[in-house]
C-alpha cells in the first residue's frame, strides 16, 4: 500500500511539473502584452521618450529597423535623418501608443526595445513598419527579438518597388568602389547605388567583408543577416549592383547589406 501511494505521489509531482513547464514555455513564446504610454519626445527616426502608466518614463528604441542618424557623435546628421525624425514625430509625438516587447527587453544602453503601435481602437498600425515602408529605415535584426522580421522585410521590398525614400535618392547616384573611396568625405551618410565586382572575402567574428580588386570600398554583411544571402563565398567573382548607405570604416568606405532587397542585380 505504501509503495502504491509513493508511486501515485511521484506521478502527481511529474504531472504537476509538466503542467508548470508547459505553462511557462507557452507564455514565453506568446506575444508580450501591450504597455500603454504617451510619447513626450522624439529623439530621431527610431528613438522616443514615453511616459508609461504609473508615471515611469522610458527611452524606447524601435525594434527591427534602423533610421539614419541625426546627432551621431562621429557621423553627425546623415541623409534622410531629419526626414525620418519628422515622419516619426508626425506619427507619435504627443500621442498615446502601445509598446510590445520581445524576448530581450533592453539594449546595452538601457533603452527599452519595443514594437510601437498606434492606439487607434481596432485599427492597429506599427510605427516601425510604417517608417520602413516609407523608405526612411533599413531592416535591422535585434537577435533574439525577431518576432516581426518577415513583416519588416516585406515593407522594405514595398519601399523599393514604390521608389520611396532612400530608394529614390540612390536611383540617380551610381558609383564604383574607387569613386566612393575618392569622394568619401562628401558621400559618407548618403544612399547610393554601388557596382562592385567581389574579388575577395574576409571574415571576422561578427561579419563578412566583400572587397573589390580596386577601390578601397567594401560591402559588409553581418553574420546575423548572412543566412538571408545564401553561401557568402558564392558571391566571389560576381558583380553586384546594390543600394546602401556609405559609411567610413576603419579600413576604408563601407556599404552594409542588411537585406537581399538591396541587391538590384548580380552579374
Amino acid at each position: 500500500m505504501k509503495s502504491e501511494k509513493r508511486i501515485l505521489l511521484i506521478l502527481s509531482i511529474c504531472i504537476l511539473s509538466i503542467c508548470i513547464l508547459s505553462f511557462w514555455f507557452g507564455s514565453r513564446s506568446s506575444a508580450s502584452p501591450l504597455v500603454s504610454g504617451f510619447v513626450t519626445e522624439v529623439f530621431d527616426g527610431d528613438t522616443i521618450k514615453v511616459s508609461l502608466q504609473g508615471g515611469r518614463v522610458e527611452t524606447v528604441r524601435y525594434i527591427g529597423m534602423d533610421t539614419p542618424e541625426t546627432h551621431h557623435p562621429n557621423r553627425g546628421v546623415e541623409e534622410l535623418g531629419k526626414e525620418a525624425w519628422k515622419a516619426n514625430s508626425e506619427l507619435v509625438l504627443e500621442k498615446r501608443v502601445r509598446l510590445e516587447l520581445d524576448v530581450e527587453e533592453r539594449d546595452r544602453y538601457g533603452r527599452l526595445l519595443a514594437y510601437v503601435w498606434l492606439d487607434r481602437g481596432k485599427n492597429k498600425t506599427m510605427v516601425n513598419v510604417i517608417l520602413v515602408r516609407k523608405g526612411y529605415a533599413m531592416p535591422f535584426t535585434f537577435p533574439p527579438n525577431l518576432r516581426y522580421t518577415d513583416l519588416f522585410r516585406k515593407a522594405f521590398m514595398d519601399a523599393r518597388e514604390a521608389g520611396e525614400g532612400l530608394w529614390k535618392r540612390a536611383s540617380s547616384r551610381g558609383f564604383s568602389p574607387a569613386q566612393v573611396w575618392a569622394e568619401l568625405p562628401s558621400l559618407a551618410g548618403s544612399f547610393i547605388t554601388l557596382s562592385i565586382m567581389v574579388d575577395n572575402i574576409s571574415e571576422s567574428n561578427r561579419r563578412f567583408s566583400l572587397h573589390p580588386r580596386e577601390g578601397n570600398t567594401a560591402l559588409i554583411i553581418y553574420k546575423s543577416d548572412s543566412s538571408l544571402f545564401g553561401p557568402i563565398e558564392g558571391l566571389k567573382g560576381k558583380t553586384l549592383n546594390v543600394v546602401g548607405k556609405v559609411v567610413a570604416g576603419f579600413n576604408g568606405a563601407e556599404v552594409a547589406l542588411a537585406d537581399p532587397a538591396q541587391i538590384i542585380s548580380v552579374e
